[in-house]
């Protein structure tokens, strides 16, 4: 459109009815309702309702005022078309108002770590983040998306979980593997890696998941780590972001570098003997079905083949457990947890477990970078 088309000292305000226009237009020529009525062929009425801003300028009556008036038709469509928008998002704004409350079940500090939301946000466009980050439109939505079909995991009978919480967090470990770029699953490779994870227990916490990260890669897996959101007890979970996609998420839960592996090799196990697009979420307290015991004889396997867990259990001393480590090729960690677990005796080698401490948690994490939008939304899946 053409600066000469458009009427003089008047712009199309976004927030401005387009009725609001054509009384300007029409006071600055001075010319009557009526007159522009004849002039159109419209009614009298049809151009009194339009003034008034009752009703907007369609198309067609565009037309009919570009002729009239010498302005372009798209200047009356583009003012009709900004005031709708405008409408549209002031309404939007105050039904997102009624959804504050939903929001603040969400743990802020998470949501600023990751620069989903911000600490100077107000209530509503809080909530506005919050959805678009989660890919909704509403809370009901939300509950429909996420915590129906996506995140049907099993209530924990001894511990309250926070279910929106675990949501957030399963979505941020969706978005830091939407980064990574792996092959087709290959599960007889994924087999082997889960074998060698054994050895990789030797190594820091942190060089030994980058280690397990790079070998489930090359077997078609994205293993990411995001820290733990406060109330949702999650040490793992695996899903998949399409149908040969699968996706690992670890925690730090319990901060025990054994509770670490075998929660690895727990996931490896489901993506390894169960149906494809099922999502599992390794919940605390939590392990009482059939798949969720099959993944634990598969880490089982991985870990302590053989007679290994006969030999620790005979074990009495720290020195013992220092010595079969060695000869098992596993970490010291590994070999004292399964100890405590299987003879209740922790004091034995309980200095011998470690702890996966706020610097690893941050390397770890590091090492999984979550990329959002600029609008604050993720990746599109």
């Amino acid at each position: 459109m053409t600066a000469q088309n458009e009427p003089a000292g008047i712009t199309p305000g976004w927030s401005l009815h387009p009725g609001a226009l054509l009384r300007q237009v029409l006071e600055a020529r001075g010319i009557r309702q009526s007159e522009l009525a004849e002039r159109t062929g419209l009614t009298p009425k049809h151009i009194n309702q339009v003034v008034k801003e009752i009703i907007g300028i369609s198309g067609d009556v565009a037309l009919l005022l570009e002729r009239a008036l010498g302005i372009d038709a798209e200047f009356w469509i583009r003012a009709d078309a900004d005031y709708q928008a405008y409408s549209s998002r002031e309404r939007a704004k105050a039904a997102l108002a009624e959804y504050t409350i939903w929001a603040k079940a969400f743990d802020l500090p998470t949501l600023a770590r990751h620069g989903v939301t911000s600490q100077n946000d107000d209530p509503v466009h809080r909530v506005d983040k919050i959805l678009k980050f989660f890919g909704v439109a509403s809370p009901e939505a939300f509950e429909q998306t996420w915590q129906r079909p996506r995140v049907s995991f099993r209530r924990s009978q001894a511990f309250t979980v926070l279910e929106q919480n675990t949501a957030l967090w399963l979505r941020l470990v969706e978005c830091s593997a939407e980064q990574a770029q792996v092959p087709r699953l290959r599960v007889s490779t994924l087999r082997s890696a889960a074998r060698a994870i054994r050895g990789m227990t030797n190594l820091t916490i942190t060089d030994g998941f980058a280690t397990a990260r790079a070998a489930l890669a090359e077997a078609g897996v994205v293993l990411t780590f995001v820290r733990q959101v406060p109330g949702t007890r999650v040490c793992g979970a695996t899903w998949w972001l399409g149908a040969d996609r699968p996706v690992i998420g670890l925690t730090e839960r319990n901060r025990k570098p054994d509770i670490f592996w075998f929660t690895l090799l727990h996931e490896i196990g489901h993506i390894a003997l169960h149906p494809r697009r099922t999502t599992f979420l390794d919940l605390e307290g939590n392990s009482d079905d059939a798949p969720e015991q099959e993944a634990n004889s598969f880490a089982e396997e991985m870990l302590f083949p053989g007679n290994a867990r006969d030999l620790i259990a005979r074990a009495t001393t720290r020195q013992q457990l220092l010595l079969l480590s060695a000869k098992l090729g596993m970490g010291t960690a590994i070999v004292a947890g399964q100890h405590g677990r299987l003879t209740g005796r922790w004091a034995v080698g309980g200095s011998l477990r470690g702890t996966i401490t706020d610097e690893d948690v941050n390397q770890l994490e590091t090492t999984c970078p979550i990329k959002l939008h600029d609008s604050g939304g993720p990746t599109a899946i």
